[in-house]
């Protein structure tokens, strides 16, 4: 709320909160995007769009995991109501391969991680009765077998289809320039699947049709594109009772296009055997518990037996199909279903879906960010092939190079200028903690030395006093496009993290190495103990928790293996450090609310724990209190797990809920 009311149109927006007795009630809503508040001032009234706008900035700023909804409402107004249900149209990609593509153009099949397009271009080829020739890319032999056969296919007129070409983004240069080249068969087509990847080269893209791939929001829209992509033969062949068990498809596992077909085709094989060439089968002939078994196991991929169907609409209502076999009946019964599908229809909380949301909202900003960045591509990809064959006079600067060199300014202003070493001595590097503390400190004063000198010599080749060499040319492309410099990944950050958000958290960091390097100035080694640490800002968190047990056991002359970690969650943030006891600042706890260091589920995404203390003790044969384990993850992406806690729990809470809810302490968001 701070940062938005340094917008103008916001400058008063904490007094209108204060002043508007509704906005909790507001806030606290299910769908707080259909009735956004009057929160901003504007001299004279804007319009749709830019009332939007300003929604948009509140749901972002208020309830950040109602910020893709908001979005598609904001989409809405600007394209158009009908805009959105584009996306549930089936793809006519036979009728476009065969009437709007030209051989020498190649097909891009883009897809998000985990969706695989070749399927659809295997299904085509054999409706069009195509021979397709695929290739996998990604080593050597690849490269030379894929050009054996486009050189092959170029004067048969097959079809060529190169797999995972984002693992290879040089060699798709080349590919790019035998394109211009050559002179194809009419019936060629050369289809690419990919992952979508910044670093797939921008002529390639343009000259190329692009189709993007990803799986449909929400359980109706699964079932409409199911039901759309399944052929009518047969949805009439199968009762309603087959449908039934697509029906939990990609709720509880990845399930894609593949799976579906490859049930569709089991079921037709087991019923076919059964019918032995009859039009009807009476439905106790059709086996159904193997077609169970098969999709449960096999195909759907569940380690239960029980195919359960367990879902329910609002908590209440079960998720009945409809008596009928003919296709029109189930997508009446899809469209019928409500718009917008809540954690309840699997039998979770109402709130269980806002970290998802959250997250993906955060994920959105970094790609608008990257948008930003982009702005001015055209301007970059064509400025240098443009310098190169005109001579121009003018020694104006692209866009694209002004506003890179605005923001190295910035970056550099933003970041500290050194940090000062651990001064070593014979007694503290006998210390644990100051041997970690020392390896900190030196890494983040390396790195610190070389980002600053990168962006340094970025500033010098926008202002024209350098010369770019080839570090420099990949450095400066990836920072305009808001990709992290391979060579500025030094440490585990999410790998969606932006190049702006990287240098905001890379400059947390060396500003707490400063504060730890002062400490050990000012109070020795020994200062270093009490010093409250964000171990999320840490490079290499791990360390710290092992430094710590060492710490312990080398002043108490006990062994590692008989130390345990206590944790005690209190909210005095000068509270006072024992021997053995160290405080952690920072912590989040997602799902859940510390009260009187006792744990109790909660409807809230997370919470702040204000000091955390762990404290390693020796173990002993007591009596073991009503807790429970909780991971500790480095970051929200929980793919980093750092070491697990024990917390005390509220007696009334059931130890297997936190575990069913997903409770979890993250380092940092």
């Amino acid at each position: 709320m701070v940062r938005l009311s340094r917008l103008p149109a916001f400058s008063d927006l904490v007094d209108k909160v204060e002043a508007d007795e509704q906005f909790f009630m507001w806030i606290e809503s299910n769908t707080p995007e259909l009735a956004v508040p009057y929160l901003w001032s504007e001299e004279k009234q804007s319009t749709v769009i830019g009332q939007a706008v300003h929604q948009l900035l509140l749901i972002q700023a208020f309830r950040p995991d109602r910020l893709l909804a908001m979005s598609h409402i904001f989409v809405s107004m600007v394209l158009g109501e009908t805009f959105m249900n584009i996306i549930e149209q089936p793809l006519d990609l036979a009728n476009i391969v065969d009437s709007e593509v030209k051989p020498s153009t190649p097909v891009l099949m883009c897809s998000v991680p985990g969706y695989d397009a070749s399927g659809l271009v295997r299904d085509l080829a054999a409706e069009e009765n195509k021979q397709i020739t695929s290739i996998s890319i990604g080593s050597a032999e690849g490269f030379n077998k894929a050009d054996r056969d486009i050189n092959t296919a170029v004067k048969s007129g097959r079809w060529v289809m190169l797999e995972n070409v984002h693992l290879a983004p040089g060699w798709l240069m080349q590919l790019e320039k035998k394109l211009h080249s050559m002179q194809p068969h009419a019936s060629f087509r050369l289809f690419l699947t990919m992952e979508i990847n910044p670093k797939v080269p921008v002529n390639l893209l343009r000259a190329g049709r692009i189709f993007v791939f990803e799986p449909p929001p929400g359980v109706k829209a699964n079932m409409l594109r199911t039901f759309s992509s399944i052929p009518v033969a047969r949805m009439c062949k199968a009762p309603n009772e087959r449908a039934r068990l697509y029906f939990p498809a990609g709720l509880k596992y990845e399930f894609g296009e593949s799976d579906l077909r490859s049930a569709c085709d089991t079921v037709d094989t087991w019923l076919d055997d059964t019918a032995k060439g009859r039009q009807n089968i009476a439905p106790d002939k059709i086996p159904w518990a193997a077609l169970k078994t098969l999709m449960a196991l096999s195909i759907y991929g569940s380690f239960d037996s029980e195919f359960k169907l367990a879902l329910k609409v609002d908590g209440h209502k079960d998720i009945k199909m409809p008596d009928g076999i003919r296709r029109e009946e189930f997508m009446h019964w899809v469209e019928m279903l409500p718009d917008t599908q809540t954690p309840s229809w699997l039998g979770l909380p109402s709130n269980a879906e806002k970290v998802l949301l959250t997250t993906q909202g955060t994920d959105m900003m970094g790609k608008m960010l990257k948008m930003q960045m982009l702005e001015d591509e055209d301007d970059l990809a064509y400025e240098t092939e443009k310098k190169e064959r005109t001579s121009s006079t003018s020694d104006a600067q692209p866009a694209w190079m002004r506003t890179l060199h605005t923001t190295a300014c910035n970056w550099l202003q933003l970041m500290p200028q050194t940090v000062n070493p651990l001064k070593r001595t014979v007694e503290n590097i006998k210390d644990p903690l100051f041997r970690f503390f020392e390896r900190e400190v030196k890494m983040g004063g390396k790195m610190l030395q070389e980002v600053r000198q990168d962006l340094s010599d970025v500033v010098q080749v926008c202002v024209g006093k350098k010369k770019q060499t080839n570090y420099l040319r990949t450095l400066i492309s990836d920072l305009v496009k808001g990709i992290l410099p391979r060579s500025w990944c030094r440490y585990t950050v999410p790998a969606a993290m932006t190049v702006i958000q990287w240098v905001a958290d890379f400059s947390e960091r060396i500003k707490q190495l400063q504060q730890i390097s002062q400490g050990a100035a000012s109070g020795g080694a020994k200062e270093l103990k009490n010093i409250h640490v964000c171990l999320g800002s840490l490079f290499v968190p791990e360390a710290y928790i092992t430094a710590t047990r060492q710490y312990v056991a080398q002043a108490n002359s006990w062994s590692l293996e008989e130390l345990c970690l206590e944790v005690n969650v209190t909210t005095a943030q000068g509270a006072t450090l024992d021997a053995c006891s160290f405080g952690i600042k920072g912590l989040k706890l997602q799902g859940a609310t510390c009260a009187n260091n006792k744990l109790s589920l909660s409807t809230s995404i997370s919470t702040e724990l204000p000091l955390t203390q762990l404290r390693w003790i020796k173990q002993s044969s007591a009596e073991k209190r009503h807790m429970v384990t909780l991971p500790v993850y480095l970051n929200f992406t929980r793919s980093d797990l750092i070491f697990t806690v024990d917390f005390d729990i509220a007696t009334k809470e059931d130890p297997h809920s936190f575990y069913e809810r997903g409770v979890a302490v993250l380092c940092t968001e």
